[in-house]
């Protein structure tokens, strides 16, 4: 007996405490928006598609409303493609979906015109690529990205690399709004996204 309580259940009440320890790491390093998957995909007349399938895990903080909805959710890729000699082409775009609830999917698109990628002559699938992802404009750590990073990104310090070489060229913002938000692509290429979130739209600047 330990202070009036049986060994076995003694050793009962230290498993509970164990389990809930873990289950409390395992929910501290996890995001609150997981990237699932992502996708380029060639469509019509050179088009081509970027689907960015979502998680969401639940919020993380105490400050929430709901723990259950995570808002201000900001989608951010960096694609590069490789041109040769050692040079890259860079493209980014962002979109900002206003709420997803635990444990849904949801998918987001980016579409690249094909006559950009005929003057630019892209591959089907770029070099490397990250997904961003921001909740509440606080970036999530990109050291347990999974497949938000590609696979030719196999540790932080090419990442770190690749986002440097991409903010020092002047092309990043030459190719500004290239890549463009499904709701701004025309509707014969879009007509095909799927199970899309709620957008807080932003129309581009002027």
């Amino acid at each position: 007996m330990v202070d009036g309580v049986s060994p076995s259940m003694f050793k009962t009440v230290l498993s509970i405490i164990f389990a809930l320890l873990v289950s409390l790491h395992v929910l501290a390093a996890q995001d609150t928006v997981t990237v699932e998957r992502v996708k380029f995909d060639s469509l019509g007349d050179d088009w081509m598609q970027i689907e960015i399938e979502l998680l969401c895990n639940g919020s993380m903080s105490p400050e929430a409303r709901n723990p259950d909805f995570v808002e201000n959710i900001t989608i951010k890729p960096l694609i590069a493609y490789s041109m040769g000699g050692g040079n890259f082409q860079f493209y980014t775009s962002s979109v900002e979906v206003m709420i997803m609830e635990a444990r849904d999917k949801s998918s987001v698109y980016f579409y690249m015109p094909g006559l950009v990628v005929e003057r630019d002559e892209l591959s089907s699938r770029p070099e490397y690529y990250y997904i961003e992802v921001s909740v509440g404009g606080v970036i999530q750590d990109p050291s347990d990205a999974g497949e938000a990073l590609s696979s030719s990104i196999r540790d932080l310090e090419i990442l770190k690399k690749m986002q440097l070489r991409a903010e020092s060229q002047s092309q990043l913002i030459n190719n500004e709004g290239l890549l463009l938000p499904a709701y701004f692509a025309p509707i014969e290429y879009s007509s095909g996204a799927r199970n899309q979130p709620v957008y807080n739209r932003r129309e581009p600047k002027p």
